[in-house]
């Protein structure tokens, strides 16, 4: 038998949940019917080029766009930040980014954001605020990567659209990845000062493989586009309108603006 106690606190917080779903306008999730989207395959590109056989090092050209996103055939698209190499293609996740081994790849991150972020800042913890208060500070970290650590995305090395406004740690337009580490797979996202949690709930993330061909090919196990699909899980509030919902009241409400 149920405890009757843990029944109550269920249905307390069952009612608690209601009404912060009405209040915030929210789309309650449990109404949402699950499975009726085919799992999105996220674009692909290589950190690497061949010729004549032989991998070499290659520079790519990554943006931050500001566009919508189709997250549930029942959800209004939702006005997101995403990366691609054009606003055209600009997904969330971002592109999967293909490296070898030892083959050095080049990526130069450029910042297409509007002046206005589509999302709260919160501004009781500390948080770059640009001087002429225009533009949304970016940089980008790649989490478990082993390299250089001035190209490793410290968050004061932020920057805003054009390279308007920078960081005091900023120090380079192009980051260079040496991928010598093992082959496996890491992430990159947003590491602004303050930031961080905002600029990935928008939806600056994306998936990062290393490949190490005479470590894997010895294995046998299944390869190529049709077994090889990285899958970023990640969770979302969204209101009735589509748009993504956060808490504005801060980490410190008393002294929230």
């Amino acid at each position: 038998m149920v405890d009757p106690g843990k029944r109550t606190v269920v249905l307390v917080l069952l009612i608690m949940m209601s009404s912060v779903w009405a209040k915030d306008r929210l789309i309650n999730p449990s109404k949402l019917e699950m499975f009726v989207d085919k799992l999105p395959d996220m674009p692909k590109v290589q950190g690497f080029d061949v010729v004549d056989g032989v991998p070499r090092p290659k520079s790519l050209n990554i943006g931050m766009y500001e566009t919508r996103w189709k997250f549930h055939r029942d959800v209004p698209p939702t006005p997101v930040f995403a990366f691609r190499t054009s606003l055209a293609n600009a997904t969330v996740p971002g592109p999967t980014i293909e490296a070898l081994h030892g083959v050095d790849t080049y990526v130069m991150w450029r910042n297409y954001l509007p002046p206005k972020h589509i999302l709260p800042w919160d501004l009781t913890i500390p948080t770059v605020v640009p001087r002429i208060q225009r533009g949304i500070p970016t940089v980008v970290h790649l989490h478990g990567r082993i390299d250089e650590p001035e190209r490793d995305g410290h968050s004061d090395s932020w920057f805003t659209a054009g390279f308007r406004e920078r960081g005091p740690k900023w120090t380079k337009e192009k980051y260079h990845y040496h991928n010598k580490q093992h082959p496996g797979n890491m992430w990159y996202h947003d590491h602004a000062m303050g930031l961080t949690r905002v600029n990935l709930l928008a939806g600056l993330i994306g998936a990062y493989i290393i490949c190490h061909r005479e470590v894997e090919s010895p294995l046998g196990l299944p390869a190529c586009d049709e077994f090889d699909r990285p899958l970023v899980v990640f969770d979302r509030s969204f209101r009735m309108d589509g748009s993504i919902y956060t808490n504005s009241t801060g980490n410190n409400p008393s002294i929230h603006p």
